[in-house]
């Protein structure tokens, strides 16, 4: 079990389960189970297994592709019933290209008890080809772990500091976001100036009442804050969140909002916010998102995800959609159009259909 990514609130364990002779392995057992490991954090002790099962086709005979990979909870040992998030994702090794294709993140809500009976929380279909198996025939899987606990009252400075953001005792700037219905956030300037040095450009910029809006000169003069932020163009949610990370390293809803928050990553030179970003980005790639994935990865440098984005598209041409991002690509970035189809993707130097046309395609290089 390696300890991967310490959070406010929660850790996320991996845990890979190398088979040996798979081939062998498969052919000879209708069930595959992998050793059992413990995930233990926050008082909550709990022990795990990995499993594989066979669908049957209508014949009743086994199916060995594509195979399904369970996750199992086997036991579990808490202080008391307490309700936690459970978010997991598989993925299993590319031996050509040496790293990890990973499926789509699953979750499940969870209410956590003493217990010893088996609990399976998810599964996924998985096919396993030529490219998984190493040269020995050994093919590794891996699955990684969130468990998030909720109402759970701990004292670190990552929670002390989202406690300030929400009673904002001290508070000397106003934030003023959300465009036409405009919201006020009472925030601390030090710690804005401390994370962003963009942040405390513009709040250096706010001082005194030169330079000020005529709602900033008003919002300071009926609140006593020396200071204002304006961020009209972030919406109230997406603001929100990016203050969670400015204060406590941590972001409650990343995968709704990576996106938009990689671009104020990049915008304010959050580097660590733009690494998390990153991160979501490359684990929840899909057919139908894969091409703004790539638009993405080269408007901020995410080379990571450019990456990632172009191995997906390699491994995975008979199931893309040529949707309307890919068109958008060809348009406004053609030079990364050119290199997709360099690479193997695209049955032709061409996106150009009609909206209603667009259905999955094969692509081959020309």
């Amino acid at each position: 079990m390696e300890l991967l990514v310490p959070t406010v609130s929660d850790v996320i364990f991996k845990y890979t389960w190398p088979i040996p002779n798979y081939k062998r392995t498969i052919s000879k057992k209708s069930s595959i189970d992998s050793p059992s490991f413990d995930v233990n954090v926050n008082g909550l002790h709990s022990t795990w297994t990995l499993s594989i099962r066979f669908w049957k086709n209508p014949d009743g005979k086994r199916m060995i592709n594509p195979v399904v990979l369970c996750l199992n909870m086997l036991n579990c040992t808490v202080d008391e019933a307490e309700q936690a998030k459970i978010r997991f994702q598989f993925a299993v090794f590319n031996a050509d290209v040496k790293h990890w294709e990973y499926c789509h993140v699953s979750r499940t809500i969870l209410e956590l008890k003493s217990y010893t009976d088996i609990i399976s929380l998810g599964y996924r279909d998985l096919s396993i080809v030529d490219r998984h198996l190493k040269q020995n025939g050994e093919v590794v899987l891996m699955v990684k772990i969130q468990i998030i606990q909720y109402d759970s009252e701990k004292h670190n400075l990552s929670q002390d500091m989202a406690r300030l953001l929400k009673h904002p005792y001290g508070a000397d700037t106003k934030l003023i976001c959300g465009d036409l219905t405009s919201t006020e956030i009472p925030v601390h300037s030090s710690v804005l100036a401390a994370r962003s040095n963009v942040l405390a450009g513009m709040i250096k910029e706010s001082e005194g009442t030169d330079g000020k809006s005529d709602t900033q000169k008003e919002i300071s003069r009926s609140n006593n804050y020396p200071f204002s932020l304006d961020l009209l163009d972030l919406s109230k949610d997406v603001t929100e969140e990016l203050l969670r990370y400015i204060y406590s390293d941590h972001v409650d809803n990343l995968d709704n909002f990576a996106p938009q928050l990689l671009s104020l990553a990049e915008r304010f030179s959050l580097q660590g916010l733009k690494e998390l970003c990153e991160r979501n980005l490359i684990e929840t790639i899909t057919p139908e998102n894969i091409a703004s994935r790539l638009l993405v990865a080269d408007e901020f440098d995410c080379y990571a995800l450019k990456r990632a984005s172009l191995a997906y598209c390699e491994e995975n041409i008979t199931v893309l959609n040529k949707s309307l991002a890919w068109k958008m690509m060809e348009q406004v970035n053609p030079e990364l159009f050119n290199e997709i189809c360099e690479a193997g993707i695209g049955s032709s130097r061409s996106s150009n259909m009609d909206d209603s046309e667009l259905n999955p395609t094969t692509c081959t290089q020309n």
